[in-house]
């Protein structure tokens, strides 16, 4: 089978984390054995020394294409939006002289909803939508992700879900969609051995929507009771001189850590060495760290902010009011004092029949099938 993936946002050689998922996933469709591209309309408004056009690169089993062109409508969405109709009909045209006419399109995010459903409609070919970004979770009504994100769901054959906050606002007909949660590579994670002092992990961009100052505050609160506990943020971001002026300004430059960017292949040295991981979102569609914390074994702290509320049970941490200093902290209390609880070998295994690749990448191919089937 040939799929056409049309990312609204991809990894590049300045960024590698940004939309890693996409490209994870379509690695993970890519090892079923179908031929796999992945269509990237960058619209920049600095090119940086870069050249415009379309680049084309092959990396384990995938095509990317990605066509870069200066912003004609800066700092106008829906004027992105439209200039990329144009340019994923270049790619696709490209796609087809390369590898032939895909079989299905798969639509991720709203936010390259035109140019998915102009291409779809005019090709005939079956188009299917998973909706990742924050954004669309507080659109509003009328605005233009939310009109971009209803023609999505109005067009595609099928949508997947990541979650079920996901599911509360794009509101499918029940007949044309099913959940499917991100996934990880549980082959790049080991479980974390029991260390001491107890140290929890964080590893997020730093940016206001990660409440990232709130789990200052709440560790602040935390270190009061147990001035032993130690906590490593990983990532960077526009609010990182922020956010080390608060730890300042709370006295824990000794005891939190900002160990900046973690490239993807470091993920699994960030989690080893910890004894839990927080999640302190303010808005997660999913969150795929928290699912990369459990192929580590560690149990999780994680606010009420969407994605986790599907992730956290019993077995595997706590939920706590998002926004909330004493909240995020009373439940970091809890995590220390019952530390013992938690299984790390039931996380990890309880995790993996949930959310490894192969098994979702499976489960998307059949719907896929079913799409295409004559």
């Amino acid at each position: 089978m040939k799929i056409l993936i049309i990312a609204s946002w991809y990894p590049s050689p300045e960024n590698p984390l940004n939309g890693i998922f996409f490209q994870q996933r379509a690695k993970a469709l890519a090892r079923t054995g179908c031929e796999v591209s992945v269509a990237v309309a960058e619209v920049a408004l600095r090119l940086g020394g870069r050249k415009p056009g379309i680049t084309v690169c092959c990396e384990e089993g995938i095509t990317e294409y990605r066509y870069l062109r200066r912003n004609k409508t800066p700092f106008w969405e829906e004027g992105v939006a439209k200039q990329q109709i144009s340019m994923v009909r270049k790619i696709y045209k490209q796609v087809c002289k390369d590898s032939g006419k895909p079989d299905v399109i798969h639509l991720e995010s709203a936010r390259c909803a035109l140019a998915a459903v102009a291409l779809a409609k005019k090709e005939g070919i079956p188009l299917t939508y998973t909706e990742h970004y924050s954004g669309v979770l507080n659109s509003k009504p009328g605005s233009f992700l939310d009109r971009a994100m209803r023609l999505a769901r109005e067009t595609a054959k099928h949508i997947f879900l990541i979650s079920s906050a996901m599911k509360r606002r794009i509101e499918p007909s029940e007949e044309k969609c099913s959940m499917l949660p991100n996934a990880t590579d549980f082959s790049a994670f080991a479980l974390s051995e029991p260390v001491e002092p107890f140290t929890f992990g964080a590893l997020a961009a730093l940016r206001k929507i990660k409440g990232l100052d709130t789990l200052l505050r709440a560790f602040a609160k935390v270190h009061q009771v147990h001035p032993e506990c130690r906590l490593a943020i990983g990532g960077d971001g526009e609010e990182r001189e922020s956010l080390l002026a608060l730890r300042k300004e709370l006295a824990l430059d000794d005891c939190v850590e900002f160990c900046g960017r973690i490239p993807a292949e470091h993920r699994d040295a960030f989690f080893s060495g910890k004894s839990a991981f927080v999640c302190s979102s303010l808005t997660e569609t999913f969150s795929i760290v928290v699912i990369e914390a459990f192929a580590s074994g560690l149990p999780v702290v994680a606010t009420k902010c969407g994605g986790p509320e599907d992730l956290i049970n019993d077995n595997n941490g706590y939920l706590v009011d998002k926004g909330d200093p004493d909240a995020l902290a009373a439940g970091m209390l809890q995590m220390i004092e019952n530390r013992n609880a938690f299984d790390s070998a039931r996380i990890r295994q309880d995790a993996f029949l949930l959310y490894n690749e192969a098994n979702i990448a499976q489960k998307q191919l059949a719907h896929f099938e079913r799409l295409t089937a004559k």
